[in-house]
């Protein structure tokens, strides 16, 4: 019997062995990784530190990639820079409401997941962006209508020909607004006397309300505003004028963005990302994914913690077992224990830096690779979600190297404790035995014998 132990001994301590890395593994996996996974400040402050909102529109939105989608999100009113556009985008969607929008979506989803929640929601809400649209084109307009030259032609004539000339200048002008272009340039009114003025006007703004191309909801509201266009044209305010009409003649090319846009949208003007992919996917439906998210939340919910602290229990009970089978031994059994708990640490210890290292490469050639296979998109937004993934990833695995090297520590120390152990357990049974002996009472018969001597 003692000769089948001395064969089965070894044997048993590496089963045990197996089952702590196993054990320390998994406990490691859900404190590290599933606890952060399932944390919303793991991912609103991960977005945050890489500053991603502010570089949507320092870094994506001045892509010369992605110019002709945000010019449409403008309405096709024609910008002058891409850098014009980036601060337009900004005034109507804020980085600050981004945020906001996105981390109540990521707190929203977390606490789904986690049980909180009995319905996912995952939407960005587009309602006060949206009705930003207009107020701000509609400034941006003015602003380069203030900064036009006004072209000063000199005293003239009030001809027929020369009235007609500059109203087709006018018409012009007016017409491009109705395009999404403001004008760089336009004639100095002060050229001509009130009443040519009139004549002019009436020339240029009926020849504009006879274009066949001129959207009806613009002509529309040309003549609701005619009384006071005439007005400030026949005072010579051609900026004013200018201002007043780009309204009406740009708002048609607005309202037909904003419909595209809330194509997309749901009915209280949210952007739904379960019901996007959805749209975009033909092979499921909204209902599937639903049913879907509701079977891993369940799944992850159901066992995490139990999985978490059985884990731990395992590593107390491998430990436990480890001892036993050394016995009577004790010192035998702390050594294996110690060598166990060490290379334990170590391996993960030294796991978690290479994978730290290893990271940044892995993901850019992933980032990389479906970029390839993606060739709309643009290089800034690339770089901007290689680097939130790098950070993700540089973080779960981060998470390794505290509870490895306290493992390693406490191994190491286990070790070398086992070589003074006989030592340590003779002091402590002196110490334990001197204790005893002041607590225990004095005998009353040697007290009495020893007052009866002389």
């Amino acid at each position: 019997m003692a000769f089948v132990w001395i064969i089965l001994r070894p044997l048993l301590t590496l089963v045990l062995w197996v089952l702590f890395f196993a054990a320390f593994l998994w406990w490691a996996l859900q404190d590290n990784v599933a606890d952060k996974l399932l944390s919303a400040e793991f991912y609103t402050d991960t977005i945050s530190q890489e500053d991603a909102y502010n570089r949507i529109y320092d870094e994506v939105l001045l892509d010369e990639e992605v110019e002709d989608t945000t010019r449409d999100l403008l309405g096709g009113v024609q910008v002058v820079s891409q850098e014009e556009i980036a601060g337009l985008l900004r005034d109507i969607l804020p980085p600050d409401y981004l945020q906001a929008q996105v981390e109540d979506s990521i707190r929203r989803t977390v606490a789904y997941l986690n049980g909180d929640r009995e319905e996912i929601d995952l939407y960005i809400d587009l309602g006060p962006p949206l009705d930003k649209v207009k107020p701000v084109i509609f400034g941006y307009i003015d602003q380069r209508i203030d900064s036009l030259e006004e072209q000063d032609l000199g005293r003239l004539e009030c001809t027929e020909q020369q009235a007609n000339d500059v109203a087709d200048i006018y018409r012009d002008r007016w017409q491009r607004l109705s395009e999404g272009e403001a004008p760089s340039s336009i004639p100095s009114l002060a050229s001509f006397e009130e009443w040519c003025r009139e004549t002019i006007f009436d020339l240029a703004f009926d020849d504009l309300l006879a274009q066949e191309g001129l959207d009806n909801r613009a002509r529309q509201g040309l003549l609701a505003q005619r009384g006071k266009l005439e007005e400030d044209f026949r005072k010579g305010k051609a900026k004013e004028v200018l201002k007043l009409a780009a309204q009406p003649l740009v708002a048609p090319l607005i309202d037909d963005a904003i419909a595209d846009i809330r194509d997309e949208l749901d009915s209280q003007d949210r952007f739904d990302l379960i019901r996007s992919i959805a749209d975009w996917n033909d092979d499921v439906d909204e209902q599937e994914i639903r049913a879907d998210l509701d079977s891993a939340r369940d799944a992850i919910s159901g066992g995490r913690q139990f999985a978490k602290w059985g884990a731990i229990v395992v590593l107390v009970l491998t430990s436990l077992l480890m001892l036993a089978i050394h016995l009577p031994s004790i010192k035998s059994g702390l050594r294996y224990l110690g060598l166990t708990i060490f290379s334990t640490g170590l391996f993960f210890f030294i796991a978690g830096k290479v994978a730290q290292a290893q990271i940044p490469g892995r993901v850019q050639d992933l980032v990389e690779s479906s970029a390839d296979q993606l060739t709309d998109v643009p290089a800034s937004a690339t770089q901007l979600w290689e680097d939130l993934l790098v950070s993700f990833g540089q973080q779960l695995v981060g998470g390794f190297d505290v509870p490895a090297l306290t493992l390693l520590i406490i191994g190491a120390v286990v070790f070398v404790g086992s070589f003074f152990f006989d030592r340590l357990w003779s002091a402590l049974r002196s110490l334990w035995d001197r204790l005893n002996d002041d607590r225990r009472p004095p005998d009353p018969n040697a007290l009495d014998s020893g007052e009866s001597q002389p």
